[in-house]
Order: C-alpha cells, then sequence, then structure tokens
C-alpha cells in the first residue's frame, strides 16, 4: 500500500498534543511570526522540548522559520495546511467531508470581536462595525478576563462619534460559548495576549488576529480599527468566497499606519 511521505510526515507531527497546540497557536496569530520565547511561555514548554517539536513541525511543512538578528520566529505555513487538506480531504476522502460552515449566502452574519478585557479595543470594534455592516452583520464582543464595568470615558468618547452605546456592556467569553450561543462566522482577537488565549470554535469560522498598536490614544486606536473594519464591511458576504473572506481578514493583521 502507498502513502504519500509529505502526508504521512505531517499526520504524525500533529499526532501528538504539544506538536497541535504549537500549530493552533501560531494559526491563532497568522500572519504575525512569533519568537520561540513566547511560544514556549504560552504553552509552558521547556526550550529544549519545543526546538525538537518546532524542527518536526518544520520539517513536515507545517510551519516555516525565520531568523532575525539572534531570534528565530516561527508562522504557520497555510501552504502546508493547504497541502494537507487537498491530500486528506481530496486524494483520501474522495472530496467528502468540507465543513458546511462559511458557505456564501444570503443570511445575517455573526462576527465576534474579542479581547482581553472587553474594556476598550473589542467595544470600539462592535460599534464600529455595527454601524458599517448595517443589518447584514450582528457584531459582537468580548473579553477573556473583562472588565466588571465600561471606562464611562470610553462610552462618552463613543457617543460623541454617533456611535448607538447602548449595547456596550463587559462581557465575559462565556456568554457567547455553550448551549444556545450564536454560531460566529468570523472571530477577530485583538492583540496578541487574545490571540494567545482565545479556544478554538466549532463550526469553523474565519478567524484573524489583529494586533494593536502599543499606547494608542482612544483617537487613533478607534481611526486604526475604522480603516480596518470599513474593509470588512465592504465584502458582500453573501457572495464573497471564503478564501477571499480570510484573505481580507490576514491582510488587516497589522495597525494601519498613521
Amino acid at each position: 500500500m502507498e502513502h504519500d511521505p509529505d502526508l504521512v510526515a505531517a499526520f504524525a507531527a500533529l499526532a501528538h498534543p504539544q506538536r497541535l497546540a504549537v500549530v493552533r497557536l501560531l494559526m491563532r496569530h497568522y500572519p504575525r511570526r512569533v519568537a520561540a520565547g513566547e511560544i514556549g511561555a504560552v504553552l509552558g514548554l521547556k526550550p529544549s522540548t519545543l526546538s525538537g517539536y518546532l524542527a518536526q513541525l518544520q520539517e513536515a511543512g507545517l510551519i516555516t522559520q525565520e531568523r532575525r538578528a539572534t531570534s528565530l520566529l516561527y508562522a504557520a505555513s497555510v501552504e502546508g495546511a493547504t497541502a494537507l487538506n487537498e491530500g486528506w480531504i481530496g486524494a483520501i476522502c474522495g472530496g467528502r467531508g468540507w465543513p458546511g460552515a462559511g458557505a456564501p449566502g444570503k443570511r445575517v452574519r455573526n462576527v465576534l470581536f474579542l479581547g482581553q478585557g472587553n474594556a476598550g479595543p473589542s467595544l470600539i470594534a462592535e460599534a464600529l462595525l455595527r454601524a458599517a455592516a448595517g443589518e447584514a452583520v450582528e457584531a459582537f464582543s468580548a473579553g477573556l478576563t473583562p472588565a466588571g464595568e465600561v471606562d464611562a470615558a470610553l462610552i462618552a468618547f463613543l457617543a460623541e462619534r454617533g456611535h448607538d452605546t447602548g449595547p456596550l456592556w463587559a462581557k465575559p467569553l462565556g456568554t457567547w460559548l455553550g448551549e444556545g450561543a450564536p454560531p460566529f462566522d468570523i472571530v477577530v482577537t485583538l492583540g496578541d495576549r487574545a490571540a494567545s488565549r482565545a479556544p478554538d470554535w466549532s463550526g469553523a469560522p474565519h478567524r484573524a488576529a489583529w494586533r494593536l498598536a502599543p499606547e494608542q490614544s482612544l483617537e487613533a486606536l478607534h481611526d486604526d480599527l475604522a480603516q480596518r473594519i470599513a474593509a470588512l464591511a465592504r465584502l458582500d458576504l453573501a457572495v464573497t468566497p471564503p478564501g477571499r473572506v480570510q484573505d481580507v481578514l490576514d491582510a488587516m493583521a497589522e495597525p494601519v499606519a498613521a
């Protein structure tokens, strides 16, 4: 019986839970490259253990490596994941097993912005998308460790800019998980900490990790997110192919230059 050696290497690399966790983490941050030390700190892996995992994943074509000065940076390989999907779903499964989520069609899309505290960027993003996308999209937000109350200054700032602040409140992630929670089509993490700690999602939604510039004023943060969300709102999600949606989301990973 013949086996594709590339598929065998990729499946073998993913067969260990900690190696799978490395790929999950890098996919959450894609297209950003992550330093080996940061990967180890987030996943609680010793440097010697992590280096072996990274080498095997790189050899299997599932991640890429780049050296900057004395640091080694790693990123998920979308090309490697695509090849694995095509081999598994295509050659092996004969086209069966594609997830049904994310298919174009006329219906309301649910978009979640996930931040560290749901006290600033994620609430701003929720308000911006609700204003920009109209009835075609329902905007949600949550925090991994939400603040008890939303800062009154933030609410006043958004109200001054014409946003409806009534629906804005600090919500824990558990609000949108479990039975009765809305199925999400797009999940966007805001900031590196949220990207590292975000859970896996059922239903195979699009995921994106948007970085935030440090020490931004409310005005600068609002303007940055407004430009990124405007690009998302311009998409007609009823007809846009999923691959194009993901490309647009990934293209907005870095802060917009002032």
